[in-house]
């Protein structure tokens, strides 16, 4: 039975009990269960000796996840792989797993009771401070953040990577780039570029790491910077990859301005955010929006709210690229 079919009744359970399967997932991703059966099906014992756990505990979780599709039971307490267990690959969607299904994220969104009342940011009424100072405090939580983000990232280089042709530059900046992921990507694409990752001190400590293990040492380097108060180094090209959503917008015109001061009249700004489409209907913004307004207070925006935020700064929107992943390429030039 489809999810249309189902009465409303049972539709929402599904959504009421879906902690079920979202939670389940999250101890399977921690424990890098689907990297083990990569090689094939394998047992509940051989599993829960290599993963130190309760093997009939483990038993339950795996038969809990198989009845809807993540794993296969192939054989009494043997478990295998299907697609969908295949995106909780180390190399796929574990680390967003990880990230988005983690105590600390479930922490930040029982707040949001407090968000509809105030407007104010969950995180930072669960924790008592805004997300990126309590960050900087937990280099635990930090690295599987970074570690979600780089996932996304290599998402979204991908997508830039296959609708634009970067070849007539010289040098990028990727503007609050943490790992270095996307600019990574980039780099390996055209190898006649050379880059920044620039962004917060913690932050630049993983991307050299990165930068120095995907060989890139030599035109590619992570520097300190901080968008709220700096202007980048000079460069034919900057990016600001899921950036713009997590600020209000008295904030990211001041990173814009900041950005223009190191532009000149050949420069390029590239904005890459999920847009918010008009009217009713499925939408992966809008539930980002969600998570944005949770995290930091920031939001998902529109294609006119983003040319505003950009015409205060300066600037002017020269192209609009929708990629086949989802997030939108806005390409902006001097005023």
């Amino acid at each position: 039975m489809t999810e249309q079919m189902l009465a409303p009744e049972d539709q929402m359970m599904q959504w009421i009990t879906s902690k079920c399967i979202t939670k389940p997932i999250f101890v399977i991703s921690e424990l890098g269960i689907a990297d083990l059966m990569c090689d094939g099906p394998k047992s509940v014992e051989a599993l829960a000796e290599k993963t130190d756990t309760h093997a009939p505990t483990l038993f339950r979780i795996l038969r809990a996840l198989s009845s809807v599709g993540v794993f296969v039971q192939t054989e009494d307490r043997v478990f295998g792989l299907t697609p969908l267990a295949q995106c909780l690959f180390s190399n796929a969607l574990r680390p967003i797993a990880r990230m988005f299904l983690s105590e600390w994220h479930d922490k930040a969104w029982n707040g949001l009771s407090h968000t509809v009342r105030t407007g104010e940011p969950g995180f930072d009424y669960t924790f008592g401070k805004p997300s990126f100072e309590w960050f900087e405090e937990h280099p635990e939580e930090r690295s599987i953040l970074d570690q979600g983000q780089a996932s996304k990232a290599v998402g979204f280089a991908n997508a830039v990577i296959e609708n634009y042709d970067f070849s007539d530059f010289n040098s990028i900046c990727d503007i609050g780039g943490g790992q270095g992921a996307f600019l990574i990507q980039l780099l390996t694409a055209y190898p006649s570029i050379r880059g920044y990752v620039a962004d917060l001190p913690e932050a630049v400590v993983s991307a050299e790491k990165a930068i120095v293990k995907a060989n890139l040492g030599d035109r590619c380097k992570a520097i300190t910077y901080d968008f709220n108060k700096e202007t980048p180094p000079a460069c034919d090209a900057y990016f600001l990859v899921n950036v713009l959503h997590d600020w209000n917008d008295e904030i990211c015109i001041r990173i814009l301005k900041n950005i223009t001061t190191s532009m000149n009249a050949d420069s390029r700004l590239w904005i890459i955010e999920y847009i918010m489409e008009p009217g009713p209907g499925f939408s992966v913004a809008k539930l980002l929006d969600l998570e944005v307004l949770v995290m930091s207070g920031g939001c998902e925006r529109s294609i006119d709210e983003y040319k505003n935020l950009i015409a205060a700064a300066g600037l002017q929107v020269s192209r609009i690229i929708p990629t086949k992943s989802g997030p939108t390429m806005l390409e902006s030039l001097m005023d």
